[in-house]
């Protein structure tokens, strides 16, 4: 096999690299990596695709559920091989004379993971088991050879070093994660009254755009406040929970949403991202599937995968048949690669550019 990184070809160096490649801690879970041909570089092998999936749900429909999840990932372009870590902390490492605890169990799985990638003609290349991820814990092989080790310290792994770096978020777990875009009770109580006054005024906008005969106006203007609440952040200031309300009843407007898919990448694609995560904190459903829909476009588009997953989760349980929460979730499934939703972002500049709005502006 050929190694993904110089740094990660010993076991243990790979286990203490994962939770930098995840941007949290894993725990019960089991992470895939898929490796690919590194450009220009012959015989060498890259990482493509890392995805963490629950072990919680036993069962053979889930694990085929979960072995078919790997499958697809790997369908979607030429998938050298793949790299399997459980990590369990009902598990204990092999003995001497005791294969540990839950051996049985996590072999299975392995098993039916590389049965299921032998159709795909992907080897699976490697798969190793933790009780959990830190310094000085133990590692063993759950496939090929018997073999065993201590992981190193994940903090000076150096992706990890290279992670922080770049400036990407690591996170103690995923429940931090999922707090992060919990509902706030207290501001989203207040939200129905101010939404059906912001609802109003819009009413009256769209009704005096139709008298004018002037079809873009409304969309103009509601576009403009959701820009210039953008702008505030930039300068400093949240909005406050009725400029919430009245972000949400814009974002009604498919047209409004669809352009600000255009914001990332740029210059205010940062403010952007922390409106929508103000709107999904604060939103009662199904307003909140909007906001929580752009919020994991938007961490998705700048390689957040975690962030993207649990805000596509929020948006899906606000409304489980928002189809473009849908669509981003299976590419996120399925390791789409964040790159691929540039054609939103260009459409939604096009459109923009329509009602006369350049999104690539300084000032929004």
């Amino acid at each position: 096999m050929t190694e993904p990184d110089s740094h990660l070809r010993d076991p243990g160096e790979f286990i203490a690299a994962v939770p930098a490649m995840l941007g949290f801690v894993p725990a019960r879970s089991l992470v895939i990596t898929v490796l690919r041909a590194a450009s220009g570089e012959s015989g060498r092998a890259a990482i493509d695709v890392v995805a963490r999936m629950g072990l919680d749900n036993p069962g053979r429909v889930a694990t085929g559920e979960l072995v078919d999840r790997v499958a697809s990932m790997c369908a979607r372009g030429a998938a050298l091989a793949v790299l399997a870590l459980i990590v369990d902390d009902r598990a204990t490492a092999p003995a001497d004379r005791h294969r540990g605890v839950r051996f049985r169990k996590h072999r299975d799985l392995i098993g039916a993971l590389e049965h299921r990638l032998d159709i795909e003609a992907v080897p699976l290349a490697g798969a190793w088991a933790v009780r959990a991820i830190g310094g000085e814990l133990p590692w063993w092989s759950v496939l090929g050879p018997d073999r065993r080790g201590r992981q190193p310290d994940p903090a000076t792994s150096l992706v990890t070093l290279k992670h922080v770096l770049e400036g990407r978020p690591m996170r103690a777990s995923r429940d931090e994660l999922i707090a992060a875009v919990a509902v706030n009770a207290v501001v989203r109580d207040k939200m129905p009254e101010l939404l059906d006054a912001a609802t109003e005024v819009a009413t009256d906008r769209l009704a005096q755009a139709v008298r004018r005969g002037e079809p873009n106006f409304y969309s103009r203007a509601a576009l403009r406040t959701v820009l210039e609440r953008i702008a505030d952040i930039e300068a400093g200031s949240l909005p406050n929970v009725a400029e919430l309300a009245e972000v949400a009843v814009a974002l009604r407007d498919p047209e409004v949403r669809d352009i600000l898919f255009g914001l990332v990448p740029g210059a205010h694609a940062r403010a952007a991202e922390t409106l929508w995560l103000e709107l999904t904190r604060a939103l009662p459903d199904p307003d909140r599937a909007e906001a929580a829909m752009l919020l994991g476009y938007a961490a998705y588009a700048r390689g957040d995968g975690p962030l993207a997953g649990v805000a596509l989760e929020a948006a899906l349980a606000s409304d489980e048949s928002h189809r473009m929460a849908n669509l981003l979730d299976i590419g996120l499934q399925t390791g789409m690669p964040p790159e691929r939703l540039h054609r939103l972002a260009e459409a939604g500049r096009e459109a923009a550019a329509d009602l006369g709005v350049d999104l690539r502006s300084e000032h929004p």
